[in-house]
């Protein structure tokens, strides 16, 4: 069921019960009224009844049925019956000598006790009336009658009801049709576009006809999506054409290498010297490769299902031990701004390898650079953050360049001729940072060293 059709239908639902609920309230109030206009009337004709026999001496019971008979205010199927204080018959109509009462003695008791009794007998309506007289006494008067005028008026009106009760949904539904038709026109519009929209016309936006409407919203942030995509494929298909020319240098060259071997043969040392150069570029090879994996990897947010509560100065301890370790020629210090009173205030929630793999490649880079091979550790921390600021004595970054050095494969134009690279270090880093809801830094002037300040959420 499409959305068009669900919309008339839920509308033509509510409209059909508040519609069915204002029926129901007309014909309720319709009947109450009917009821109550013909007990009114019964009522009056009892009270009538009973004081032209019981208070004019001059009318005596036959009298009065030849008056009733012929009166234009009878009932139909009328049927009345008056008793005196001891519960005698003194007068009836409508009913022959023989035979058994018209009401029911309890009807006779409910009025003495309540004065007014309202009750119905099969399709009549009764009304019971405790008559005092002074000169005579009480007296119970019970009237009958069928009020057929006032049912055939409420039958009609329940018809009339039904027609309209139809009708009126009829044209809600049709008219739910017709406006949930109108409605939805910008959605289809909108739909028509998006679906025009592919892989080869990233650039391309929704219209916004208006706005500050919900479409309109809808609209704006489907555009900024597009945006976003559209980098995200730029990125893409630069990191594509950055790793094939990376991946093709070592390649090239173990080709050429291998290729040179097998032109003739050669001496033993020269076969022993040319497979050293081949592991070094093979090498050089697998770190590209690795280093490509991991940037590909550290971008997926299923990484985040992989996060634990983790320590921030413990992971900068063990990248400094396993950097020792393939280096011993580099050196770190660690400092604290203050110590913890809580070790909870340098724990955040993170995957240790990814935090382990970024720190690593920010002290690496900064003793790669840096003549003495050193780096300065600073760890501080606050209520919502943890910060770890690396600094270093190298050649520093052109301030120009700062903003390019987190893409892949870019590197600083005065670190080019330096040392070995291939860009992906800090790019990888950052990604890394931002998985983890943080941020990175970077401060530095050339000649004077660089600090990249790293940012946790705690």
């Amino acid at each position: 069921m499409n959305i068009r059709l669900k919309l008339s239908l839920q509308f033509a639902l509510l409209a059909a019960g508040i519609l069915f609920l204002f029926s129901l309230i007309i014909y309720s109030l319709s009947e109450y009224q009917r009821q109550q206009e013909f007990y009114f009337r019964l009522g009056t004709r009892a009270l009538t009844t009973a004081r032209l026999l019981i208070t004019v001496e001059e009318i005596d019971r036959n009298l009065l049925d030849i008056i009733e008979k012929n009166s234009v205010r009878s009932l139909f199927n009328e049927r009345i019956e008056v008793y005196d204080y001891e519960d005698n018959l003194i007068y009836s109509r409508n009913r022959k000598a023989d035979s058994i009462p018209i009401f029911p003695k309890y009807m006779i008791t409910e009025t003495r006790q309540y004065t007014d009794y309202k009750s119905h007998l099969g399709p009549n309506e009764c009304v019971g009336l405790h008559y005092r007289d002074l000169k005579f006494g009480n007296f119970v008067v019970l009237i009958s009658a069928e009020d057929r005028y006032g049912w055939a008026q409420i039958k009609d009106l329940r018809r009339v009801l039904w027609q309209g009760f139809s009708i009126g949904l009829l044209i809600i539904l049709l008219a739910g049709l017709f406006f949930s038709r109108r409605v939805l026109a910008p959605i289809a519009k909108l739909n028509e576009e998006i679906s025009s929209i592919t892989a080869g016309n990233l650039n391309r936006r929704v219209p916004i006809e208006n706005p500050r409407d919900e479409l309109g919203l809808l609209a704006s942030n489907f555009n900024q999506m597009l945006t976003r995509l559209e980098a995200a494929f730029d990125v893409q298909r630069q990191f594509v054409s950055s790793a094939s020319h990376e991946l093709r240098t070592p390649l090239m060259a173990l080709t050429s290498q291998i290729q040179m071997v097998l032109s003739k043969a050669r001496s033993p040392e020269e076969y022993q010297s040319i497979l050293h150069s081949l592991n070094e570029d093979t090498q050089k090879l697998i770190a590209l490769s690795n280093g490509l994996l991991v940037l590909a990897q550290s971008s997926l947010e299923k990484q985040k299902q992989q996060f634990s509560r983790v320590r921030v100065d413990e992971i900068v301890l063990n990248a400094q031990n396993d950097l020792v370790k393939a280096h011993p020629s580099y050196r770190f210090s660690i400092e604290y701004d203050r110590l913890p009173e809580e070790e909870s205030s340098l724990h955040v929630n993170g995957n240790e390898t990814l935090l382990r793999t970024a720190f690593i490649n920010l002290m690496e880079n900064g003793c790669k650079f840096s003549q003495n091979q050193s780096v300065r550790i600073l760890i501080s921390f606050t209520n919502k953050e943890v910060h770890i600021a690396f600094s270093d004595d190298g050649i520093g970054i052109p301030p120009a360049e700062q903003e390019y050095i987190f893409r892949p494969f870019y590197r600083a134009s005065n670190a080019q001729n330096q040392t070995l690279g291939n860009g992906i270090g800090l790019a990888l880093s950052r990604r890394i940072i931002e998985l983890h809801d943080g941020t990175l830094r970077v401060q530095s002037m050339p000649g004077q060293g660089s600090v990249f300040e790293v940012n946790l959420p705690i």
